[in-house]
């Protein structure tokens, strides 16, 4: 049973988590009804994913409820979802549908004994399956599965492919694309953009923005909430908060919550402070020792609002950096790359000295490769790498492979820089956040935050000229992003990096380089710059395509399509009333055959009809009047 509009879907009330004695989180409290987005954020370490596993029973709650409408369906991504791994593809996503398939499978049997035996009694119970085969979808399950998958980019040739045979991250598509398909009311999505090119994401936004379902998210990436998600709720010094709007709401909203909250404080501050001074004063004075107790006893009943705390804390990184030079300092000619076999070919594109530029495109066209080439570190199929003159180059690696597990912070720097005393290597790295005791810490046992922190500080160090940045955003929580992003941000030289990250891209690219395995494309520009002119263009095409240019071709374009829709109408009507013959209903062929285009022209209609009212719509602006009137 479908859950009704505004129905609650989920409600958490003061649920608490504590491990080995630590609270981890305490009083969180949220509900999602139908249709919500919402977006669930907070440091690393904050227990966003411990929530996640309390509300699907994965995990035991310490106090507080977990309610779950019964007749909502939940739907959580993870591999999990796929059921056998030596199922094809095409047969694991066949399972979301298996009531139609099952019905499709009688209609069948139950036309076969028509024609062997016609009745009355069959005929109606063919007419019963097929308004339930109908009503369920039947006739565009395969459409929706051919959709799905596509947009995933896999191809007909992989729907008879084993589940085993693909990798790690196209199993997940692959869960992905089943749980959409299965349409919970409830959509639970954890890092749903990791591993997924730009393309795949953006069709995605689009998806969820029209899912009639709820979605709740876990998510660092700030472009996908503002895209999809009306709701925040944030995990932040063990407890809930929640705001409504996107990702830039969010971020308004919090700082003036933080400033109300301290206003607030400083007021009851003031308050009890006012109070006090009146009990140091009068408390052992006899005359006025009840008056001292009763103000002690409104102190006392004061409910104290805990002093509101922010981050105050950030890196200091200053590039030891000269003017940046207008001149042209990298140029590609013809360039083809790849190892075994080409993955882009007819790379051309050039940067100047203040550029920074953000390579994009689809898993598997090149990118790392390109880096790698760029950085002489890989030789090129054909084309050349043209550099004004020899670069120190500052290389950021996504995974922090170049640091030492088996070294200290204080180790690492060191050993990079020998003649570094003591205490500059202790002020480099409190610069970074790490202070005191932080700096005797093993890398091994650093969050990923703290690596990214000790690579950006190493990497100051080297006195870079060129910046070289892959994927410097991954598996980084929101904070974490955010002092990545002022740090590139505040590099006046030139920089090359490849990222899925869009708010990033947007923030610090000045230059987009879209590759396709068969086309790379160069534009001058930030992202946003990028997609406004790809948008822009589209619509220009959409409109030279559908919009006539004078009043009498808008009322000519009405007239063919009303022609049009007739036609279409009195197929529909003829197609009814063919399924009824008995050349037909004994026919399950045809009969599938008729039904099917019987529920494609409607389709048909409905989208006709949709350019009908655009131009009806049209004309009334234009002449003042509507086109009945004409």
């Amino acid at each position: 049973m479908k859950i009704g509009e505004n129905m609650n879907i989920l409600n958490v009330s003061k649920l608490s988590k504590e491990f080995s004695g630590e609270v981890l989180f305490e009083n969180i409290s949220f509900d999602i009804t139908k249709g919500d987005k919402v977006a669930l954020i907070g440091k690393n370490g904050t227990g966003k994913s411990t929530l996640l596993k309390i509300v699907l029973g994965d995990l035991h709650k310490d106090i507080g409820e977990v309610f779950i409408n019964n007749k909502a369906k939940i739907g959580y991504l993870s591999q999990s979802v796929i059921s056998n791994k030596d199922n094809s593809l095409i047969d694991e996503i066949n399972e979301v549908f298996q009531d139609v398939i099952k019905i499709e499978e009688k209609m069948l049997e139950v036309s076969e004994e028509m024609a062997e035996d016609f009745s009355e009694e069959l005929l109606s119970k063919y007419e019963k399956l097929e308004l339930n085969f109908n009503t369920l979808g039947g006739y565009d399950y395969h459409y929706k599965i051919n959709l799905i998958l596509s947009k995933f980019n896999f191809l007909k040739e992989d729907y008879l492919r084993k589940i085993s045979s693909f990798s790690g991250g196209e199993k997940t598509r692959i869960a992905f694309a089943k749980l959409l398909l299965i349409e919970p009311d409830l959509l639970i999505l954890d890092e749903p953009t990791n591993h997924l090119d730009i393309a795949i994401i953006e069709w995605l936004e689009d998806y969820l923005n029209k899912y009639e379902g709820a979605v709740l998210v876990v998510t660092h990436d700030k472009y996908f909430i503002n895209k999809v998600c009306k709701k925040i709720i944030e995990i932040d010094q063990g407890t809930s908060h929640l705001y409504f709007g996107n990702f830039n709401h969010y971020e308004i909203e919090k700082v003036k919550r933080y400033e109300l909250l301290l206003k607030n404080y400083n007021k009851q501050q003031k308050e009890i402070a006012h109070l006090q001074s009146f009990v140091d004063r009068f408390r052992y004075n006899s005359k006025k020792a009840t008056l001292a107790q009763d103000r002690v006893k409104k102190i006392n009943r004061i409910d104290k609002i805990n002093m509101p705390t922010k981050s105050n804390r950030r890196v200091k990184m200053t590039f030891d950096q000269k003017r940046a030079t207008t001149d042209i300092i990298l140029e590609a000619v013809n360039l083809s790359i790849g190892y075994d076999k080409v993955l882009s070919k007819d790379i051309n594109f050039t940067m100047r000295g203040f550029d920074k530029l953000a390579i994009i495109g689809e898993n598997g066209v090149g990118k790392t490769t390109l880096i790698k080439v760029i950085e002489r570190k890989l030789k090129a199929i054909s084309g050349k790498v043209h550099f004004l003159r020899d670069y120190q180059i500052g290389y950021f690696d996504q995974n922090q492979e170049l640091l030492n597990q088996h070294k200290t912070i204080f180790e690492e720097i060191h050993d990079y820089y020998p003649a570094m005393t003591n205490t500059d290597v202790r002020n480099y790295a409190a610069r970074f956040l790490f202070t005191n005791e932080d700096v005797l810490k093993p890398i091994s046992i650093l969050s990923g935050g703290e690596k990214v922190r000790l690579s950006l500080l190493l990497l100051m160090l080297e006195k870079p000229e060129l910046l070289i940045l892959d994927e410097p955003t991954n598996h980084l929580d929101i904070e974490t992003k955010t002092i990545i992003e002022q740090v590139f941000s505040e590099f006046s030289g030139p920089i090359i990096f490849v990222s899925h990250d869009r708010y990033f891209i947007n923030k610090i690219g000045t230059k987009v380089l879209f590759m396709k395995t068969d086309n790379v494309y160069e534009f001058d520009g930030t992202y946003e710059e990028y997609k406004d002119k790809i948008e822009t263009k589209e619509s220009k095409q959409k409109q030279k395509r559908q919009k006539p240019k004078s009043s009498n071709d808008i009322i000519k374009k009405i007239k063919t399509i009303e022609t049009k829709i007739h036609e279409l109408e009195s197929r529909v009507s003829f197609l009814e009333k063919e399924i009824y013959k008995e050349e037909v209903y004994t026919n399950f062929d045809k009969l599938k055959k008729y039904n099917k285009e019987i529920v494609e022209t409607r389709e048909s209609i409905e989208e006709i009809y949709i350019e009908y009212f655009e131009l009806q719509e049209e004309i009334t602006e234009r002449d003042g009047e509507n086109y009945e009137e004409i």
